[in-house]
This record gives C-alpha cells, structure tokens and sequence, in this order.
C-alpha cells in the first residue's frame, strides 16, 4: 500500500510576486509553514512541501497568492474538438445552488459528451471503505477524499499512511467507473469539475483525470462572458443517481453516509475540519500512535476546509455562512433519498434496496484500491531539525536568551518563536521578519546613533561651548565696560539734570525781570506820553512867548520913538522942564532899548528853546517809538522764555525719566553681571558634565 515517492508534486499555488508585500499573512494561515519562504523580499513557497490546502489563497488580501487549475487549457482542447466528458463535485450544489444541474447544460454547450455525478462515485466509496474495513477490521482508517490531507501525511507524517484507507477518492472511482463500465468513454479524457486546486496532484499520483476545473474558474468564465448559468438548460447526469452522498461534500457527509450500511458508524468516526485543526490532529495522532496507545476512534471523517468541499479554495462561497453554503445541499439530499425510498413496507424489510443493487453492478473488488507514496524525504532534506545548542544560538542571535523574551507573538506567521527559530536555521526565513528582533535592533540602532550623536553633539558642543565661554567672558567684560559708561552717563545726565534746573530758575528769574522791564517800559511809555503832552503844550505856550516877544518888541520900538519924540519935544520945551523931561525920555529910550533888545533876545532864546522843543518832541515821538518797540521785543521775549520755560520742564521731566532709566538700567546692569557671571559658571559646570558624557557614550 505504501511506495516509495515517484515523481515530484506539481504547484498548485502560484505566488505573484509583483502583489506581495512579505505581510506574512500566508505563514499565518498555512498548517505547515516550512513551505514558505520568506527569506527574501517576498514570501515564496516550495511545491514538493506545499499541501495544496488554499489556505494562504484566501488570507492575502493583496492577491499574491492564486491558485492553479487546467481550465485554460480544457478550453483549447475543446476548441480543437478533444473527445472529453466531465465529472461533477457534489459541492456544486452549494456554489450552483438550485441551478447545479445547468452546470451540465454550459458544460455540453461547449462540447462536452457526457456528465457524471461523482456523488455517485462517493457511494461506491462508502462502498469500498465498508468493504475493507469489515473484511480487515484494521484498529484505525483515516479518510482520503480530501487529497490535502493525503498529501499532508505524505509529506509530514508518513507515519499515517499505513492509517490511510487504501480506497480511491469519490472523483477517482467515478473515473475508474467510466473506464470499466462506460467502454464508449474509455479513450475520452475527464475534466473533474471540482471545488479544490489539490485534485490535480491526486490524479497524477493515480495516472488518471486529464483537468481539474474549478467552481471559481468556471463561474469567473461565466462572468467574463457576460452569462450567467441559468442560461443555459438543466441536463440530468448521464449515470445512475446518488442518494444520500450528494451531502459528501459537508463536514460529516462520509460518516453519514456510511450509516446507511451501519446506523452505529458515528460511536466510532471522530469528524474534524479545518485545516489548523486537522492537521494539528493528525500530528497528535501520529505521535499516540508512536507511542503505542490504541486510537480512541476507528474512522476519522477529516476535511481540510472548514466547511467540507462545499468552501474549498476553488469555490465561490469564502465569506459565506455554513447554513447559506449547506442549504442546497441537504435539499438535494432529501430529494434524492426520496427516490429510494422503498415502494411497500415489505420491500423496506425483506429485499436489498435498489441503490445497492444499483452500487453493486457498478462496484468490483480490487477495482478501486489506492496506495500512498512516502514523500518525507524531501521535507527531511529541506528542512532539518535543529538541535538544541543550534536553538539556542539563534536565540542568542535574535536577541531572545532569556526564554521570558520568546513571545510566541505570531506575527512573523509562526506559532511559536521556536518555530520562526527552526525556519530561520533552515534558511525559509530570516531574524528581519521577528517583531521583536526589529523592536531590539530598532532599539539597538537607535542607541548607536544616539551614541554616534551624542559623540557629534559632544564634539560641536563642546566647541561650542568653548566660544560661547570666550564670547561670555567678552560680554562680561562688556558689560562692565557698559556698567561703568552708563553710570558716568548716569553722573552726567544729573549734572545736566541740575543745569536744566538752575537754568529753568533763572527762567524764572529772567521772567520776573522781564514782566517787571515790560511794566516799566509801559510806564516809561506813558511817561513819554504825557511829555509829549507836555511838550507840544510848551511849544503851545512858546509860540504865545514869540509872539508876546514881537508884541514886546513892537511896543519898545514904538516906546523907544516915544522916548525919541520925547527927547525932542524936551529939546522943545527949554532947559528946566525939557531937561527932567529929556532925562525922562532917555531913560525911556533906553528901557525901550533894552526892552527890544531883551525881546529880540527872548525871542531868539525862545526860538532855541522851540528848536529844542521841537527836536525833544522828534527825540519823545522816536523814544516812544523805541518804548513801543521794545515793548513788542518784551512781549517776544517773554513769550520766547514761556517756550524755553516750557521746553526745560519738559528737558527737566525728559531728564528725570531718563534719570531713572539708567538707575533702571543701573539695576539690569548689575543683574546681567550677575547673570554673565553666574552663566560663565554654568558654561564651566557644562563643558565638565559634557566632557563626562562623552566617557558614558
């Protein structure tokens, strides 16, 4: 049954590189993780140690990962008119729903002779299974229609293959059938119409089966053509009908068929799906066995795929819910176990029913064994295990000595740190991909170049420091420099200050003098008036004397002809009279001399006193006019001091304010010297603790 390994495993996942972003999402959901490689920017996979499960198809949402069917070339062997029939998964139900049928009506529109139902293959399983196991009644058969798994025991547990049933899968006897039974379609290659992209390794193992086709290939085929399958006509199969192993393909659906031929089947099948579980348990089981302990179940009913072949990585139902998946098919169950329903009661209890007889005329012993090949050797070659001082040096070389620092995170994909540590020895993966690798190295890169910076900031500001020392100590000097001009500016500022101040009291004084020169000058000016007044009254009473003098004048002259008519009229009157009377005259002549020379000398001095009259009026009106002028300059200088008055108590408050902003300034000085002085110190303390530093770096 079992045989040595023959011819490699074909790829039925293929990795676009271009689409991965070595997210490591593939590692995460694939049950044997040494099949990826991800030692390099991308996550590739090794065929011969890939199990075909899909796994890492669904998981990468970046369409990195797709799987590999021969429905391209089925088309152009069709298009060249090859003779080909078609097998039909039971899970066509579930993608196909109520439509299943009208797969066969596309599938002859393209030119396909004939459809078979490989549920009915799947009774001649159940068959088979029944057969060899009540004839051999081996301790333990574990079953093979899902080729996953096959490939999983071959590859990973050898040790299970003795466990395997050595019966072929429901496509494989539906193919055997047509050969043996169907002598028309010997020579016609079968295109097996399937849910799952590992069926193509499970033919090539076997020599029979020329295409595997997927659900997803054909519904995507559809699409692309603008059609939907209820175009096309409902077909029956071109073999006999199954009756309840149209349910094959869901979680149980062998152990339930199975009950047909022994009601006590589930007592002693162990059902499991999922392919972390499953493959987790046959690694358990493999391990009890090893160590002698009988198995607790006789049969296990194991799928790769949560829910059966009805999910498979070639469907159309991923994101479906399991009752939405597996309504049709329990409804095409009902259906097809109704026509087998036996006609009487009697026929129920003494006759065979007519599905057996119908199973037995397709049935034949030997015709549908299966044997197994031993794949392990490439998985040994590949991947080695690493013993214990090899574990430990890579923990040591990512960082993870203390056992607390293996997180068993899973974000490399892995379930433990051992693991990622086997992969990484085996060159599948690399420390990089260890998040808590890189959180160290990160760590670790980041104290270098702190150090590193820290050398740069030591060496710059240690420089910097340097001239910040000699350029503080230059502004100290400065400062002091500063301190000592501001408080001689300050000394001068009060000196002036004072100044403005005595200054701004002889103002004062000035101002006094002033309003008392502009009271004098008024006076002065009215006095000028009033002789003016007084002069042109004079020179009134002048012009009064002038013509009192000509009066005068007038009067001895005529007095002095008296004195003259006299003298003669005393020459006239003889010696005694004329004599009194001529000495009379004379005197009178000489008064009248006297009084004209008088008057004309009064006269003249009356005229000098005019002229000096006059030109007093012409000095007065001139000296008024100086008094008026002057007092006009009075008015302008004193408005000119009310200026400068104001000016200086502006200077005097300017000076004050200025006064108390260099005592301000003064006080800041003093402060800064503190300050600089303090800040020379603390240069020095930081030039010493930096120079520390560059030690601790």
């Amino acid at each position: 049954m079992e045989k040595m390994e023959k011819k490699a495993l074909r790829p039925v996942i293929k990795v676009m590189e271009e689409k991965c972003i070595n997210c490591h999402r593939c590692i995460m959901a694939c049950p044997v993780k040494m099949c990826n490689n991800g030692s390099g920017d991308i996550i590739d996979h090794h065929p011969e140690l890939c199990i075909g499960c899909g796994e890492c198809i669904n998981a990468c949402t970046h369409g990195a990962r797709i799987g590999i069917d021969d429905f391209e070339l089925f088309m152009d062997d069709l298009k060249k008119g090859e003779d080909i029939i078609a097998i039909v998964a039971p899970a066509v139900a579930a993608n196909f729903e109520e439509d299943y049928l009208k797969i066969n009506g596309f599938l002859k529109s393209l030119g396909v002779k004939a459809v078979f139902d490989v549920s009915f293959g799947a009774e001649l399983t159940i068959k088979s299974y029944f057969d060899y196991m009540k004839s051999t009644n081996p301790p333990l058969v574990i079953a093979q229609p899902c080729p996953t798994l096959v490939s999983f025991i071959e590859i990973y547990r050898p040790e299970l293959i003795p466990c395997l049933a050595p019966a072929d899968s429901p496509m494989l006897h539906t193919m055997k059938m047509i050969k043996r039974f169907y002598p028309r379609y010997k020579n016609h290659r079968i295109a097996a119409i399937s849910p799952c992209y590992s069926k193509r390794r499970e033919f090539d193992a076997v020599g029979m089966g020329d295409y595997n086709v997927t659900f997803r290939s054909v519904r995507r085929h559809l699409d692309e053509s603008g059609k939907s399958v209820r175009d096309y006509p409902a077909v029956e199969y071109d073999n006999p009908p199954a009756e309840r192993a149209v349910a094959f393909s869901s979680p149980g659906g062998l152990m339930r068929t199975l009950q047909r031929y022994d009601s006590d089947a589930a007592n002693y099948t162990r059902k499991i799906e999922g392919a972390q579980e499953v493959c987790g348990y046959l690694v358990y089981l493999g391990n009890f066995l090893k160590q002698g302990k009988a198995p607790t179940y006789k049969l296990i009913d194991c799928l790769n795929c949560s829910m059966g072949c009805n999910g498979g990585p070639g469907t159309i139902n991923h994101n479906k819910r399991f009752d939405d998946v597996e309504h049709f098919v329990e409804q095409r169950q009902r259906e097809m176990r109704k026509k087998y329903q036996p006609a009487t009661l009697l026929q129920k209890l003494f006759s065979r029913s007519k599905l057996e007889k119908t199973l037995d005329t397709y049935w034949e012993a030997g015709l549908y064994r299966r044997s197994y090949t031993d794949r392990s050797r490439i998985f040994k070659e590949k991947i080695k295990s690493p013993s214990n001082q090899e574990l430990e040096a890579l923990f040591k070389a990512t960082h993870k000595e203390d056992p607390a620092d293996r997180l068993n995170c899973g974000a490399c994909g892995y379930r433990s740190c051992e693991q990622m540590a086997v992969a990484i020895i085996n060159g599948v993966n690399k420390p990089e991909n260890c998040r808590y690798y890189q959180e160290i190295e990160q760590e670790r890169r980041a104290n270098e170049r702190t150090s590193r910076m820290i050398n740069q900031v030591y060496e710059r500001t240690l420089e910097e420091m340097h001239k910040n020392r000699d350029g503080i100590e230059a502004l100290s000097s400065q400062i002091n420099e500063t301190a000592d001009y501001v408080s001689r500016s300050s000394q001068a500022i009060t000196r002036m200050v004072e100044n403005i101040r005595s200054i701004h009291e002889n103002l004062d004084h000035n101002a006094e003098t002033v309003l008392k020169l502009n009271a004098s000058s008024t006076n002065g000016k009215e006095r000028l008036y009033k002789i003016g007044e007084i002069i042109d009254h004079v020179e009134e009473q002048s012009d009064t004397l002038i013509e009192t003098c000509k009066v005068i004048g007038d009067i001895a002259n005529e007095t002095s002809i008296l004195g003259m008519n006299a003298a003669i009229e005393a020459a006239h009157a003889g010696d005694s009279t004329g004599k009194g009377f001529a000495v009379v005259a004379g005197e009178i002549r000489k008064l009248a001399d006297n009084s004209g020379k008088q008057a004309v000398k009064i006269t003249d001095n009356l005229r000098g006193i005019k002229t000096l009259i006059d030109t007093s009026k012409e000095s007065s009106v001139y000296a008024q006019e100086q008094f008026n002028r002057m007092a006009s300059l009075i008015d302008t200088v004193k408005s000119e001091e009310l200026s400068i008055q104001n000016a200086m108590s502006i200077h005097d408050a300017g000076g004050s304010q200025v006064l108390e902003a260099l005592n301000e300034i003064n006080a800041l000085i003093g402060n800064i010297k503190d300050t600089s002085s303090a800040l020379l110190a603390s240069g020095e303390a930081v030039i010493q603790d930096i120079s520390s530093l560059k030690s601790l770096s």
